[in-house]
């Protein structure tokens, strides 16, 4: 009865106040940080209690059988319901995430004639709210493998939302050097998850960005670059197309064939 009353009561409080998904609001995640955080300590504390005292008692009784049953049933029952709010968590973290690029990022950021010499408003905004918000938060309730699981999800789901905005723009060169400005600072504030799969991720966007900016005579040397010939054909074509000069100088006349782009 301990874990349904205090526990799951626990949860279940946070999750019938909590905001949805697609608040218009700037989520706050440290209440619910703290719930979880005391949850996680509980949760391990019974464990120890469980392992230390009940079950020598119990050993090679008829009920041990039955008892650890129950203990699997009533514990794999909080974990389900932690995950599924920290995937909400996570959900409301990227939610904000777009909704701060599409209010925050003007039309010209990336066709304007003069680099702005620092990254674009919207970007200091979502590294701001991630380094502030959400890391100024998340560590400590979150520890060890459950905080390294949640930054990696974390880095890859904003890793995808930022490069779905980034598509809808188009680039012309000196556009294009402002994108690798915020790029840069977009990497150095995943580099704070301490994942190498997302910071792989990010270093791999920032490659990508070669191909908005290099002379169109030297598109297939950076194409075939090792770091871009595993990526689709197709997406490397759509991305290409972001160039404003791309209908100007006939840059589909100086792409690859699909043949000819061999993934490694």
């Amino acid at each position: 009865n301990f874990v349904k009353d205090h526990l799951e009561y626990a949860i279940d409080f946070y999750t019938a106040h909590r905001p949805p998904v697609d608040s218009r609001n700037e989520p706050v995640i440290g209440d619910f940080l703290t719930t979880v955080g005391n949850a996680s300590v509980t949760y391990h504390t019974l464990e120890k209690c469980f392992n230390d005292t009940i079950l020598p008692s119990i050993a090679s009784t008829e009920v041990q059988s039955e008892v650890r049953k129950i203990r699997q049933t009533e514990m794999r029952r909080v974990e389900e319901k932690i995950s599924l709010e920290i995937n909400h968590c996570i959900n409301s973290i990227v939610n904000w995430v777009k909704i701060l690029l599409k209010n925050k990022q003007e039309k010209d950021d990336f066709m304007s004639d003069g680099c702005l010499q620092k990254p674009t408003t919207a970007c200091n905004e979502v590294c701001r709210f991630i380094l502030t918000n959400v890391l100024g938060t998340m560590n400590g309730p979150i520890d060890g493998e459950n905080l390294q699981h949640v930054m990696m999800e974390l880095g890859v789901r904003f890793h995808g939302a930022l490069l779905d905005h980034l598509m809808g723009y188009q680039y012309n060169v000196v556009g294009a050097m402002q994108l690798i400005q915020d790029l840069h600072k977009y990497t150095a504030t995943v580099k704070r998850f301490k994942d190498p799969f997302v910071d792989e991720l990010f270093e791999g966007l920032n490659k990508l960005c070669n191909l908005l900016v290099v002379d169109p005579e030297q598109l297939i040397e950076f194409w075939n670059l090792g770091s871009l010939a595993h990526i689709e054909h197709g997406f490397l074509v759509q991305f290409v197309k972001l160039r404003a000069d791309y209908r100007r100088n006939n840059i589909q006349s100086k792409l690859p064939s699909f043949g000819t782009h061999v993934r490694q």
